[in-house]
């Protein structure tokens, strides 16, 4: 009885890892990266700070997910769990800054593309322009976060009586006293489905988000990937072993979040439409979130030179042919100064 004992263990090495390996990138991007990363630094650091957040956040919540039928349950079962005002808080913030993490790792892929596909326009970085390009996550973190609030409200007694047994008999929880987010698509009746139009327009809304997120990151990584492939013959074998280190950062950078966020989170949103008997499998959703903030860092850790020069105490390589060939072609992470 109760959540499953992977959850937490899991949700803790991910936070103790996501501090370690996103304090050693943010040492690492303020004191290492010097001018070659020009405006991005501000865009890395960000994400850096908001992964640390996200963290923390998630212990807070240490959440629980459960596919029951057409139905989707998500409860905070942390030290929380009995306090409602605050573990809906706790809820409705954890959910909606998993919007606000899908759509900060589009902007970098966006930034990547303009970086290397269309570097004339990089001054759309320049000065107070590159903080308006926090606007359309903060968009759909409010987004989601007034769908989460008023589309799937805790208190309508049908839902909660369509969770009440389950969450009794598996996780020996009672609802009433629960805060949670529980969207459920339809109910039968007489043999019939009646369809809960208000939970279908909620989850419609959260897909858009992920659909959106997801493909401006495919579209911009395949479209980055491509150039450079097409550049790759003009490179000098110096640059070409940047190139090299660049395919595969972005290659790691877009399959990381698609394991751990995209297709999790999709799936748990699209199994209860045809009823799948997912169950408790479902808090996988739980863990796999967890590993991007932790894991991505390490990426670029290892992937650039400076900072796994630094890590290992190597002693860094001459930059004066490689920075040339860095201004005239801006790898995805890296840019030079304006």
């Amino acid at each position: 009885m109760g959540a499953p004992l992977y959850i937490a263990i899991s949700q803790h090495i991910g936070f103790f890892v996501s501090l370690l390996t996103n304090s050693l990138l943010l040492y690492l991007i303020i004191t290492q990266a010097g001018k070659l990363f020009g405006r991005y630094r501000v865009l890395m650091i960000c994400f850096c700070v908001y992964c640390l957040f996200y963290a923390i956040l998630e212990m807070l919540t240490a959440p629980v997910v459960h596919i029951h039928g057409a139905g989707i349950l998500f409860y905070v079962n942390s030290f929380l769990k009995y306090d409602f005002f605050w573990a809906m808080v706790m809820a409705n913030a954890y959910s909606a800054c998993f919007a606000f993490c899908m759509s900060l790792l589009a902007n970098h892929f966006v930034f990547r593309y303009i970086a290397v596909c269309k570097s004339h326009k990089l001054y759309y970085f320049d000065g107070y322009k590159l903080y308006l390009w926090f606007i359309p996550p903060l968009t759909m973190l409010i987004a989601w976060s007034i769908t989460i609030q008023f589309l799937y409200d805790p208190t309508d007694p049908e839902r909660r009586d369509y969770f009440r047994n389950m969450t009794r008999e598996v996780y020996d929880e009672n609802i009433e006293k629960l805060a949670y987010i529980g969207p459920v698509y339809y109910t039968w009746e007489n043999g019939k489905r009646q369809f809960r139009l208000q939970d279908l327009l909620g989850s419609m809304v959260i897909s858009s988000i992920i659909s959106i997120s997801s493909t401006t990151c495919i579209v911009c990584a395949y479209k980055t990937y491509k150039k450079l492939n097409d550049l790759t013959n003009q490179m000098s074998s110096r640059t070409l072993h940047l190139n090299k280190q660049l395919f595969l950062t972005l290659g790691l950078q877009t399959l990381l979040p698609c394991f751990t966020q995209y297709i999790p989170v999709g799936l748990n949103f699209t199994l209860p439409l045809f009823e799948i008997p997912v169950g408790k499998i479902a808090n996988l959703v739980g863990v796999t979130p967890c590993l991007y903030p932790a894991l991505d860092p390490l990426i670029a850790i290892f992937m650039i030179d400076r900072f796994r020069n630094w890590l290992f105490q190597k002693e860094s390589p001459s930059h004066g042919g490689s920075g040339a060939r860095v201004h005239a072609l801006p790898p995805a992470n890296i840019i030079p100064d304006n």
